[in-house]
């Protein structure tokens, strides 16, 4: 009987884990591009900024897919540094929403001129360096945790 109850307790559990909350950020145009008001936009700047912390500024951003998975990918800049990061996202009658979570998956060059993403298995799983004659092919390749970047989204849209 115990066991019993602690099984159903358990079940209970696991499913109120697996819903996560989301917020709209924007939508998809008939072209595949995103729309967003300007508190949308400002609260991916702001976020973006607050998440690396180190002047890292975001330049553009735009949706991509890589398999089954459609990512909002965002690029910064802080000097000659680069960087490209990949959020996933999630679709629902043309509507753009950023999930509690996701992961924040960023490439950073050093000394490669251009890194992007590898792919293995329709998943983003590490960076390489796509420019010939630089002085180095080296990538820097980090997941993040994206509810920091999604409480950060949702605290400026809210507001």
């Amino acid at each position: 009987m115990i066991r019993n109850y602690l099984l159903i307790l358990f079940f209970i559990f696991a499913i109120k884990q697996s819903f996560c909350q989301q917020i709209a950020i924007g939508t998809i145009s008939s072209n595949d591009k995103i729309e967003m008001n300007d508190k949308s936009k400002r609260a991916l700047k702001v976020a973006y900024l607050r998440t690396f912390g180190d002047g890292r500024k975001l330049d553009t951003f735009f949706i991509d897919k890589v398999g089954q998975v459609k990512y909002l990918i965002l690029l910064g800049s802080k000097g000659n540094v680069n960087s490209k990061s990949a959020v996933s996202i999630t679709i629902v009658n043309n509507t753009v929403h950023l999930n509690t979570n996701s992961e924040m998956k960023t490439c950073s060059n050093g000394a490669c001129n251009e890194c992007n993403f590898f792919t293995e298995n329709n998943k983003v799983v590490a960076c390489k360096c796509e420019s010939n004659g630089s002085i180095s092919n080296h990538c820097t390749y980090k997941i993040n945790d994206g509810n920091y970047f999604y409480t950060l989204v949702s605290k400026i849209i809210e507001e």
